[in-house]
């Protein structure tokens, strides 16, 4: 009978690789019919944009039925940074582990939950979390610390959706009211010739009230499962790989070496918050930070050198299959920046709403690129297609540009949790072992919920006319 059940759990879980997989194939047969034509592009500040009203008829793109099958190493090869990024901070997690610092680290926590209690633990790690992706845009950037999570949450007594939703989830929420995200308001800020992150007070007032309804959407759903009262979306799940049990770590202290290296984890991990948002550090100048923090932390617990190596490989080798998802994922922009169906999708999107009046308009803006979001998933390569487009229309029909902005950042980043197509949310629940139904179960309510307030802001944004212009 066990056997049974066990197979229609896996007949009933696809694996994510498929998915985008079948995403590339869709898209491939989608250029074969939809009719050519281009926007003119020019150099701004070093960046490619669209010119606005340059759209015009261009010859057809047939590419072959290859195409399906070249998205994907040409997709590993765009995202190989970040692909990096992700194996190598996974690295220098696994020397963490093996020095014995993160286990006792994790301990310590348990420790002092039975103190200041269990839900103020996860509020904390929500805050950390929410500010990550909040103020920094981070989402495939904290990858390698959802098993923590997981395992935290599993020993304070929640379950592995609980995990997800108080690190991933309000990481990806978070970003969509970013008041200082590089990859969406920074670029559109650029675009729109707005200083940069103007408007920051509205959007951290917005960010701020987001974030209380996550946290008690959260708390709510995990102190039922804690109680019994609420039966957990991830019961039936195994979740055995997470679970640690920390009391030989809870009886031991932390050796002076393991200490060192905590607090040199969290001085780098500053550093590299402090690179990412004031000195502008690519993808490969964070792998390099956290390569030196896995030898320096190595060597701090005297491991030897080998033993340093095979735990950043073993490390990397687990980071592996996150790190192809985002690759692959990756490969879906490819192939319809290859077949050029991409602008005349734009072209398409941005007729309708020239005839919209300003708080419909910017409801509407929000939708459409909701929607759009499920081809594109990327909210830096969106913003420098879109807003070209999106700011000559804001101009015309009297809305203001920050406006126009908030609109676009709100449909880029709230259905980030939503797409199947958006290759981080794969990540997140390949890791967890988190079906897409369950999944959905969960965050369709707060995902409703918190259009509405995006709704509302719209509204508001329009009234007081957002500026400063």
């Amino acid at each position: 009978m066990g056997e049974q059940v066990n197979k229609t759990k896996k007949r009933g879980s696809i694996n994510a690789f498929v998915i985008v997989f079948l995403v590339i194939v869709g898209c491939y047969i989608l250029s074969l019919f939809i009719s050519p034509g281009a926007f003119e592009r020019e150099q701004l500040n070093g960046r490619t944009v669209v010119i606005a009203n340059s759209y015009h008829v261009t010859d057809k793109i047939y590419l072959g039925p290859q195409a399906i099958f070249q998205a994907v190493p040409n997709g590993l090869v765009s995202s190989a940074g970040m692909m990096f990024l992700v194996m190598l901070v996974a690295g220098c997690i696994e020397v963490y582990k093996r020095t014995g610092a993160l286990n006792k680290g994790v301990a310590r926590i348990l420790a002092k939950s039975e103190r200041v209690g269990h839900e103020k633990v996860l509020v904390l790690i929500m805050i950390i979390f929410g500010a990550l992706g909040g103020f920094l845009g981070w989402n495939e950037q904290i990858v390698p610390f959802i098993p923590i999570v997981l395992s935290l949450c599993l020993a304070l007594g929640y379950d592995l959706m609980t995990g997800i939703a108080c690190s991933a989830m309000i990481d990806m929420i978070s970003f969509s009211f970013s008041p200082t995200s590089v990859y969406t308001v920074g670029i559109s800020d650029e675009i729109a010739e707005l200083p940069m992150f103007s408007g920051f007070l509205f959007r951290f007032i917005l960010l701020c009230i987001a974030d209380f309804i996550i946290i008690l959407y959260v708390l709510r759903y995990a102190r039922g499962v804690r109680s019994g009262k609420i039966q957990s979306l991830t019961a039936d799940l195994d979740s055995d790989k997470f679970r640690v049990d920390y009391s030989q770590e809870m009886r031991e202290p932390l050796t002076g070496g393991q200490s060192l290296s905590l607090l040199f984890f969290v001085v780098v991990f500053i550093t590299a918050i402090a690179g990412v948002a004031k000195f502008g550090w690519s993808m490969n100048d964070l792998s390099a930070c956290f390569l030196f923090t896995a030898i320096a932390a190595g060597f701090i617990n005297r491991m030897a050198p080998n033993d340093i190596v095979n735990a950043i490989c073993a490390g990397a080798k687990d980071g592996l299959v996150p790190a192809l998802v985002i690759g692959l994922a990756r490969g879906i922009q490819w192939i319809l920046t290859a077949s050029g169906i991409i602008d005349p999708i734009i072209y398409s999107i941005s007729r309708p709403l020239k005839s919209l009046p300003g708080p419909v308009a910017a409801i509407a803006v929000m939708f459409v690129i909701a929607i759009f979001n499920g081809l594109i998933t990327s909210g830096s390569a969106k913003a420098m297609a879109l807003m070209p487009i999106l700011i000559p229309l804001a101009d015309l029909i009297g809305m203001t540009r920050q406006t126009m902005i908030l609109a676009f950042q709100f449909g880029d980043g709230l259905t980030n949790s939503l797409w199947f197509t958006s290759g981080t949310l794969l990540i997140f629940l390949t890791i967890a072992g988190i079906p897409l139904k369950k999944w959905w179960k969960f965050v369709t309510p707060l995902i409703t919920m918190l259009f509405v307030v995006c709704m509302i802001a719209l509204i508001v944004a329009t009234k007081i006319h957002y500026g400063p212009f």
